[in-house]
């Protein structure tokens, strides 16, 4: 019993040994990124973001994004903004940028508004990551039960008739917690959204080269995937025109 414990402490040790030197690794990228950026160097400070292994941070992609941005690489650019945005619903700068985006290109894709409801429950969800809805869903569970059980034992009425008010409210609470975790963790792991990487490309409408072309879709443009033939895949655009484009010309977000 004593090997056993004292090997978990000293897996323990190595994991957390380990752990705090990959953070210390990836803030000496992340601060030889910035001097980049900060320099004029973006390629450089390009090379530098995306080589950080804790590459799950919104405001890391945003400065990836904002770095293609600044090169005029619209693809890239709209790619890492729409990848901060997953992460993060309510990152503003990288909602303003993409705006610019649109603006500053042909972008004569019209957006069909999500009805308001939903718009407004998928910002609320993304704004927290899946874990921290998680444990706030936890401690409304424990909330529950602390109510459920002052509501049994209470001897006072005043009392009883406020745990009984918490019983009530608090499984309602616990079950909005729960789906918003539950779209939070759908919209990061979401994986039929694209961005348009080359050009002008043409956007068909069977899954062929030879069949009738629908209308050109520019580079940054953002689609919904939804069916695929060997290297074509059925896309839909935010105007809710579909067609077929090649696997070659996206890049999922």
């Amino acid at each position: 019993m004593y090997i056993v414990i004292r090997f978990s402490f000293l897996f323990i040790v190595l994991i957390s040994a380990l752990q705090l030197g990959t953070a210390q690794q990836n803030n000496q990228i992340l601060q030889e990124a910035m001097t980049n950026a900060k320099s004029g160097d973006n390629q450089k400070a390009i090379e530098k973001f995306e080589a950080l292994e804790s590459h799950s941070s919104a405001d890391i992609y945003y400065n990836i994004g904002r770095l293609y941005h600044e090169n005029n690489d619209v693809a890239n650019a709209a790619l890492n903004y729409e990848r901060a945005l997953k992460i993060d619903g309510a990152h503003n700068q990288a909602n303003n940028n993409l705006s610019i985006i649109r603006e500053e290109t042909d972008f004569d894709i019209i957006p069909v508004e999500e009805m308001f409801l939903i718009h407004w429950w998928n910002l609320l969800a993304g704004s927290m990551s899946a874990n921290i809805w998680m444990i706030l869903s936890l401690l409304a569970a424990i909330g529950l039960v602390a109510a459920v059980y002052f509501w049994w034992i209470a001897d006072r009425s005043e009392l009883k008739k406020k745990a009984f008010f918490a019983t009530v409210i608090t499984p309602v609470l616990l079950g909005i917690l729960l789906a918003l975790g539950s779209t939070s963790k759908l919209l990061a792991t979401n994986n039929d959204y694209a961005i348009i990487m080359n050009k002008d490309y043409d956007m068909h409408e069977g899954a062929d080269d030879r069949s009738p072309i629908i209308k050109d879709i520019e580079v940054g443009t953002k689609v919904e995937i939804l069916d695929q033939i060997d290297e074509w895949i059925k896309v839909v655009t935010v105007d809710t025109e579909s067609g077929w484009i090649k696997e070659s010309e996206i890049v999922r977000i």
